[in-house]
């Protein structure tokens, strides 16, 4: 089963199957209040589970530096298994490369150019954290 949000900034998918949550921004700025909407969104969706997302938006979107402050902070990324972003165009790619350099995301984080090489990375990573989580449960 699916779960959405949306609102005029952005969409949420939630696969529960999956382990896989899919954030789309819209041709808008996001601010640091979206980044903490989004989590708040994305807590209630996945009900506090381990997930993996992947990022893409629209041409114009932007971000700044106060969300990228915020949304970098270790608190959001406690249930997040890898991050994926989808980048379509040169100004998504400055904006990508910034966040890793600058933001040092704490999880696994990668740039695509598509989607779907995307999905092929995420589920990879989920499958390497189900793999280490069913060791650790052997291990006990």
């Amino acid at each position: 089963m699916e779960n959405t949000f949306e609102n005029n900034k952005y969409e949420i998918a939630y696969s529960k199957e999956d382990k896989l949550v899919e954030f789309y921004m819209k041709d808008i700025e996001i601010e640091k209040p979206d980044i903490v909407e989004m989590h708040i969104e994305t807590l209630r969706l996945t009900n506090g589970a381990k997930y993996a997302s992947i990022f893409s938006a629209k041409d114009f979107f932007s971000i700044t530096g106060e969300a990228r402050t915020e949304g970098s902070k270790p608190y959001y990324s406690e249930n997040l298994i890898a991050q994926a972003l989808v980048v379509k165009n040169l100004a998504q790619r400055l904006i990508g490369n910034f966040i890793m350099k600058f933001n040092k995301p704490i999880r696994d984080t990668k740039m695509f150019p598509e989607r779907k090489e995307a999905k092929i990375w995420i589920q990879a990573k989920v499958k390497e954290y189900e793999a280490a989580e069913k060791n650790k449960a052997n291990v006990i």
